[in-house]
C-alpha cells in the first residue's frame, strides 16, 4: 500500500520559529484491517503473552452488568460493511443491525468483580521507528483497556493499562483461539469502540 504522507501544505517552523525546538520523530501506523498474529505489530489483533502469565483484569468498582455483546458488535460491523458495499442497509439489515445493537445485561455481575482487559495495540521496536526501548530492553509494548468507561474523577475516562515485555523471553505464547476460553475476553463492554478491528500496520 501507499504509504507515503502528503507534504505539508504551510512549513509551521518558518510561521513560528519556537516550535523548532519542539522537533521530533512521528510515526503513522496506517492501519488496515487484517489478520494480523501475535508475531507482528498490530490494532485489535492478538497479543504476545505468556501462557503462563495471568491475563490483567480491572479490579476498581463500577458498573459492568449492563452494555453490548462483542459478537454482536463484530457481526453488525461486517452486516454494515457488506451492505455499503452493495448500496445500503435493506429493511432486513437495518432490522439486525437494530437488534444487534440492544444492551444487554448479565445480573450475576457485581460491580466489583474482576473483568479482564482487552487487547488494543502492539508495537515491536522493530516495526516503528524511534519508539523507544522499554525497562529492561523489552521490545513489545502493549496497551490493554477496560471495556467501560467509567474511570477517573468524572467516571467516564478510559483506563489504559501498558505493558512491555521482551519477545525472546515468551517461550510459551497464549495461543490467540483459545483466549475466550481462558476468561480474557469480558462478557460486555460498556462501549462498541471499546472493541478494535483487527488491523495490520504499515509503518512510515
Amino acid at each position: 500500500m501507499t504509504r507515503t504522507t502528503p507534504p505539508r501544505p504551510v512549513h509551521v517552523e518558518g510561521l513560528f520559529p519556537k516550535l523548532g525546538a519542539f522537533r521530533g520523530v512521528t510515526t503513522r501506523l496506517h492501519p488496515r484491517p487484517g489478520r494480523p498474529d501475535a508475531s507482528v505489530s498490530s490494532v485489535g489483533g492478538p497479543l504476545l503473552w505468556p501462557a503462563d502469565e495471568p491475563w490483567p483484569v480491572c479490579t476498581e468498582p463500577h458498573k459492568r452488568s449492563s452494555g453490548y455483546r462483542i459478537a454482536n458488535i463484530r457481526r453488525g460491523r461486517q452486516v454494515l460493511a457488506d451492505a455499503w458495499a452493495r448500496d445500503r442497509p435493506n429493511d432486513e439489515e437495518r432490522a439486525l443491525l437494530k437488534d444487534l445493537g440492544r444492551r444487554h445485561r448479565e445480573r450475576e455481575i457485581a460491580h466489583t468483580d474482576p473483568i479482564p482487559l482487552i487487547g488494543l495495540v502492539q508495537l515491536y521496536r522493530r516495526d516503528v521507528p524511534g519508539l523507544p526501548p522499554g525497562p529492561d530492553g523489552c521490545d513489545v509494548l502493549q496497551v490493554l483497556w477496560c471495556p467501560f468507561e467509567a474511570h477517573g474523577p468524572s467516571r467516564y475516562g478510559l483506563a489504559p493499562h501498558v505493558r512491555w515485555r521482551r519477545s525472546g523471553q515468551v517461550a510459551v505464547p497464549l495461543d490467540a483461539p483459545a483466549l475466550p476460553a481462558l476468561p480474557a475476553l469480558p462478557a460486555l463492554v460498556g462501549f462498541e469502540g471499546a472493541i478494535a478491528e483487527p488491523c495490520v500496520l504499515h509503518p512510515e
